[in-house]
């Protein structure tokens, strides 16, 4: 098992890791807004406030899996126990109406809850959202099911680094903190009430010169949407990302080990063109007696793999370079890695620019001019990469 997951805890320790993991609970702000950072997280919200959030409804089932669909919210009408579906949105989505009218066909060829749920009358179908995209008032417009839908609009502000959320015309309070408030520097010093479990017994292994260090960018990293911190079962590894498996993004990891403590991020990288969005994976060698994941360190070279990095295979004058098979260096000082991965890789060039520069096709011969000069002239302190990897990710996410 690669990283450790709650099954791996005793029950007596799982239900403690639950009770630290919703206390832990946060809200990002992200894009000039401040969202739940999971679609999870919402769910979680709206269920434990449903009452006061809907007094005119009864929740009857959270996470409903019915003939292969999963509905967020099943629900009925206190008043004459009409069917209602409600599916949570943390951001936009052009397909809702076409998945609550799935939901919907499935809930009454299978009537679940018959005894709660009168279901010779129509079925309510609600979405709540962030924001509706136009084609989703197209697609209800569209439906012989149109007068059945309601479309509700949240949104969430700050008040006092904490949260408050406006839906159907009232506020209710969100007593989560916001990571990433530009205004706001959050200390994250070294109180570890509310640590998970597994983070704690991965910091209780690191020198206590790094733990103020680590937490500023554990809070960084999980202030972007869909992150999750998962551990090695050694403790020795944190990765930051949607999952673990292949398919999954990636953000940064943190390895532990005899070696030393290293920042891994996943990075934009010379690739083939097939490939959709060139991603690898990078470790970092930084200057002596530079702290490893301070975003004022100065780095020295980075190394492009999927394993640790060993020190012994550092290059020299006299060695011939490494090249992973996508063509990039093994090894390349920071003043040279933007020519590396854009060599040979337009498209590559093209996500770096969007990146950097928030630049589209078609390129400009003045931005091609900069281009030139920007890349020789790589910024050598780790913080330049770290924001860079959170671009990268948030691209990736879009």
């Amino acid at each position: 098992m690669p990283y450790l997951k709650s099954q791996s805890l005793s029950p007596y320790l799982k239900k403690f890791d639950k009770k630290l993991e919703k206390a832990n609970r946060k809200l990002i702000y992200i894009g000039g807004e401040i969202r739940f950072q999971s679609e999870r997280d919402l769910e979680d919200y709206i269920e434990d406030n449903f009452s006061e959030l809907f007094p005119d409804l009864v929740l009857v089932k959270r996470q409903l899996s019915i003939k292969r669909q999963q509905c967020d919210l099943l629900c009925c009408t206190k008043s004459v126990n009409q069917p209602v579906i409600i599916e949570l949105k943390n951001e936009e989505d052009r397909g809702i109406v076409s998945q609550l009218t799935r939901y919907r066909k499935a809930l009454l060829e299978e009537k679940v809850f018959a005894s709660q749920i009168d279901y010779s009358l129509s079925v309510m179908l609600v979405a709540i959202a962030p924001t509706f995209h136009e084609d989703n008032y197209t697609d209800k417009e569209a439906s012989k099911f149109e007068n059945d839908f309601c479309f509700w609009e949240f949104r969430v502000e700050n008040h006092n680094n904490s949260g408050k959320i406006k839906l159907c015309g009232k506020t209710y309070d969100i007593l989560y903190p916001i990571f990433g408030l530009p205004e706001i520097h959050l200390n994250s010093g070294c109180n570890y009430s509310g640590l998970p479990l597994f983070t704690l017994n991965f910091i209780g292994k690191i020198d206590k010169k790094h733990h103020e260090h680590f937490m500023a960018l554990r809070t960084l990293f999980l202030s972007q949407p869909k992150v999750k911190e998962m551990v090695s079962p050694t403790y020795s590894k944190l990765l930051y990302g949607t999952g673990e498996g292949k398919n999954h993004k990636k953000l940064a990891e943190i390895t532990n080990t005899g070696k030393g403590l290293y920042l891994f991020l996943w990075l934009p990288t010379a690739a083939k063109p097939n490939i959709k969005v060139p991603i690898d994976r990078f470790g970092f060698i930084l200057a002596k007696d530079n702290h490893p994941l301070s975003k004022d360190s100065i780095v020295e070279w980075l190394v492009c793999t999927q394993g640790a990095v060993d020190l012994k295979n550092k290059p020299t004058p006299h060695t011939n370079p490494f090249f992973t098979r996508n063509g990039m260096l093994k090894w390349c000082k920071p003043n040279s890695y933007l020519a590396q991965a854009t060599t040979g890789s337009f498209k590559t060039c093209f996500l770096l620019l969007n990146l950097i520069k928030g630049i589209t096709q078609p390129i400009d011969e003045a931005t091609l001019k900069w281009w030139e000069t920007y890349k020789i002239q790589t910024p050598n302190y780790l913080g330049w990469y770290i924001d860079l990897a959170i671009k990268t990710w948030n691209y990736r996410l879009k």
